[in-house]
């Protein structure tokens, strides 16, 4: 009886610490363009639970040999982020270092105040739905911009 009790117990505390819980997974988009001289390396790591993004990390290269263009970009870039830089768990760095500029973004959807990010950007209404993001969803707007995606 105690052997059979004790298989139980086991059997019982494997299911409770592996079997019913998800394991977050990691989607790897990518695109490289090469135009008027210029090479973009656009990488994106997107970690999800079941339906739904976790975290994403963005890392995106412009690579030019020409300075005025990749301070040009960088210019843009702190522009278009300079409203989201206050939100927490919205994380930017932006760099140059020789004839690369590299732009880095990573966004904690589970703690992030999506509302906010909303406010700040209303075109996002279509990707946020119910304050999470479906990696459906994230799939299709990476489709749309030709950026190819593996598992």
């Amino acid at each position: 009886m105690k052997k059979v009790l004790l298989i139980v117990m086991c059997v019982g505390v494997l299911f409770l610490t592996g079997c019913g819980a998800e394991k977050e997974k990691t989607l790897k988009c990518s695109r490289t363009l090469n135009q008027s001289g210029i090479k973009m390396d656009l990488n994106y790591n997107v970690k999800y639970k079941g339906n739904y993004v976790t975290v994403v990390k963005s890392e995106e290269k412009i690579i030019s040999d020409n300075a005025e263009t990749l301070n040009t970009y960088k210019e843009q870039l702190e522009k278009t982020t300079q409203s989201v830089s206050k939100i927490k768990y919205y994380d930017h760095d932006i760099k140059i270092d020789g004839d690369t500029l590299t732009s880095t973004i990573t966004i904690d959807y589970t703690k992030i105040d999506t509302d906010k990010l909303i406010e700040v950007d209303s075109s996002l209404k279509q990707l946020i739905k119910n304050g999470k993001v479906s990696v459906k969803d994230i799939k299709s707007v990476y489709s749309q911009l030709g950026v190819t995606c593996e598992e």
